[in-house]
């Protein structure tokens, strides 16, 4: 099934269009395309292993619902926020950055651009991507840059970071919110 989802994302991608500055997920996120494509009315991103191989797609619509290609593998896979080449060529990098959210790694990306930005698509798979991570770059600086979910409880996201972190000997950095900051905002991008 897996290798059936491969073959559908990659056929999608192929297929798909440049997305548009304008496209409302990213004015409302305030970020810039940083490769992804548009299907149909929705951005859709490259969910790939550490090969380089495209496993599944991200398709996020206009008003910021996500989806996930149906039996695509996510598990230790990542959405660049570049293209591969760019990927490629920063291979030798001392910094990486790895976060949950597409628009958070464009952010973070944009702010820091020397670094390798990876989103893990969700807490779950922080710790997956991670340690991956830290074996294909052994000496790396590693840093995980965790949504801080304050208002659910258990903080899912700042719990599910810290772990990673730790099982990828890497740094970990939460939001450090204003004092007059809405209580809703949770991540980099916020």
């Amino acid at each position: 099934n897996q290798a059936k989802a491969a073959w559908r994302a990659n056929s999608i991608w192929s297929a798909a269009s440049p997305a548009p500055c304008v496209h409302p997920y990213l004015l409302n996120k305030g970020i810039l395309p940083n490769g992804a494509r548009l299907h149909k009315d929705s951005l859709v991103l490259p969910v790939m292993d550490f090969g380089l191989n495209i496993t599944s797609l991200q398709f996020i619509q206009e008003d910021g619902i996500k989806l996930l290609l149906s039996n695509g593998r996510k598990r230790g896979c990542f959405i660049p926020v570049r293209d591969n080449s760019a990927y490629c060529a920063t291979k030798d990098t001392n910094l990486i950055i790895i976060c949950e959210g597409w628009a958070t790694a464009c952010t973070l990306a944009h702010d820091i651009p020397k670094a390798l930005v990876l989103a893990a698509i969700d807490a779950g798979n922080l710790e997956y991507v991670a340690v991956t991570t830290r074996c294909l770059f052994p000496s790396a600086n590693i840093t995980i840059a965790a949504d801080d979910d304050r208002l659910t409880p258990g903080n899912p996201g700042a719990t599910k970071a810290k772990a990673a972190a730790l099982a990828a000997n890497a740094s970990l950095v939460l939001p450090d919110w204003p004092d007059d900051s809405p209580k809703h905002l949770t991540d980099f991008n916020d």
